[in-house]
């Protein structure tokens, strides 16, 4: 059964093969697919691949100019958006990422944020913070003081238990958090400090992207001079005209005119 699906299948193939040659060379079958026909086909046959060899180079240089372009104009997008991010994220900075948290106090990048468990919350800005650890008899204490002196105490219960029922903290856990939020203070004044002419520069790198078209512009141009050249290339224009010379010479001895 296998067998006879297989021949079958060849069968339609072939006949669609036959048919296909038949289209491309009418008037009779005989002269559209036996060899001693060849050279009779030969003239339109050839005609047609001048034309399709001419037009398939065509399409592939303005296809590789198309592309060009369209990476050209994506990548020009894409530094745009990330200018025009920087210049954001400069002018309003945000909390940045966040870098780590102890309890109540979650610490980002230009921000400490305190959230207490009766759901009270209160943002202080990094710049010019100091960071002071004390020890009470049953908690460590996390002083955050403000430029002015004005201070935010965080308790941190000791630990206490063993194991899996160990609860609280333990000093060093949170000497290293105050570590953490004293680094960020740092940076965040060195960042503080440098922001205006950081963020100048954001503006100016910016400006500088929104009026340099000088790639985009030179793919355009050359996208366009070889649609230009290929409309009017000359070679294409005379492979079209023998073609349609081998159509009429095929329909002056057969009576039908093939397809181009």
């Amino acid at each position: 059964m296998a067998y006879v699906i297989v021949v079958l299948f060849a069968a339609a193939l072939a006949g669609w093969a036959v048919l296909a040659r038949a289209r491309r060379f009418p008037g009779s079958l005989a002269l559209a697919v036996l060899p001693r026909h060849a050279e009779d086909r030969r003239p339109l046959a050839q005609a047609r691949a001048n034309v399709r060899t001419l037009e398939q180079t065509a399409r592939s240089e303005e296809s590789l100019a198309r592309s060009e372009l369209a990476t050209l104009e994506q990548k020009r997008e894409r530094d745009l958006r990330g200018a025009e991010q920087r210049v954001a994220s400069l002018e309003k900075p945000g909390r940045g990422r966040r870098l780590g948290a102890l309890g109540e106090l979650t610490l980002y990048e230009h921000v400490l944020l305190k959230q207490s468990t009766t759901g009270a919350r209160r943002t202080l800005q990094l710049a010019d913070l100091r960071v002071r650890i004390d020890s009470g008899d049953s908690c460590y204490y996390l002083y955050v003081l403000k430029a002015d002196g004005t201070p935010e105490r965080t308790g941190y219960p000791r630990r206490t238990g063993e194991g899996d029922q160990a609860t609280g903290y333990t000093e060093d856990r949170v000497r290293d958090f105050g570590d953490a939020v004293q680094s960020a203070v740092a940076k965040e004044n060195v960042f503080r400090a440098t922001l205006p002419d950081q963020l100048k520069q954001a503006q100016r790198d910016h400006e500088l992207l929104e009026q340099d078209t000088e790639d985009v512009d030179r793919a355009r141009k050359r996208l366009g001079e070889i649609r230009a050249r290929n409309k009017d290339n000359p070679r294409l224009v005379e492979a079209r005209a023998e073609l349609e010379a081998a159509r009429l010479e095929w329909r002056r001895h057969t009576g039908r005119m093939p397809p181009p």
